[in-house]
């Protein structure tokens, strides 16, 4: 099978995962160790086996966890509660991992800033104020219902696709939680975690900033994409 960004082989115990694109290609290392981060810190990840980066198809070898992706799943109420217990149980762990190893991008703050500097709107003024206050943790980055590998009873078995792991806002994943999960889900998230008014409300000052990220992303103008964002604060 093919994702977006991958070719799929696998069978009952392992999955074998091509990257397509160069820049994974080329990053493979680096996305095998992100991986295997979000494990040690005890997240449900399916462990790396092997890295194979040798050839014309380097590819990452990986224990192939149960359950099915919550897509595909059609859940009782039950285990929709179950799932958003679940759910808000991860997310509290990864406030908890304040440390990452991985320090070749920018930081959170950094990126708002330059966004901030460039754009000169009150939407990207105020999601900067937000990205400067807000104390990072440990961020998946593609939440979505495909990479949510669930059980039938709703017990939450995995989460794949550790690719772009980093610190940043956890807003920004439990926004994608919100909008791929089922409602119920939703609900049980949102009663198990005291503060899910807060996270949604700084999502959604980051969120009215895509119009303005959109149109600077089909003019090629977007600061992050262009390589010019410095890994240390800038001065504003």
């Amino acid at each position: 099978m093919r994702t977006n960004r991958n070719r799929i082989e696998f069978d009952d115990r392992i999955i074998r995962r091509y990257p397509l694109q160069a820049h994974d290609q080329r990053d493979i290392d680096l996305i095998a160790a992100r991986h295997e981060a979000a494990r040690r810190a005890g997240l449900p990840v399916p462990a790396v086996l092997e890295v194979h980066r040798e050839g014309p198809h380097p590819h990452l070898v990986m224990e192939r966890a149960g359950g099915s992706p919550l897509m595909e799943m059609v859940l009782s109420r039950a285990a929709q509660r179950t799932l958003g217990r679940d759910l808000a149980g991860m997310v509290a762990q990864m406030r908890e991992v304040h440390e990452w190893f991985d320090n070749t991008g920018p930081r959170w703050s950094t990126l708002w800033q330059v966004l901030d500097r460039v754009t000169r709107t009150d939407e990207c003024h105020a999601a900067a104020d937000i990205a400067n206050r807000v104390q990072t943790c440990l961020v998946h980055g593609d939440l979505s219902a495909g990479n949510l590998l669930v059980s039938d009873d709703g017990d939450l078995v995995a989460v794949i696709d550790w690719d772009g792991a980093a610190l940043a806002d956890i807003a920004m994943d439990w926004a994608a939680l919100c909008a791929n999960c089922p409602p119920e889900v939703v609900t049980a998230m949102r009663e198990a975690t005291p503060d899910a008014a807060e996270l949604e409300h700084r999502a959604a000052i980051y969120l009215a900033t895509w119009p303005v990220q959109h149109d600077l992303w089909e003019t090629g103008g977007h600061p992050w994409l262009s390589g010019s964002v410095p890994v240390t604060e800038p001065r504003l």
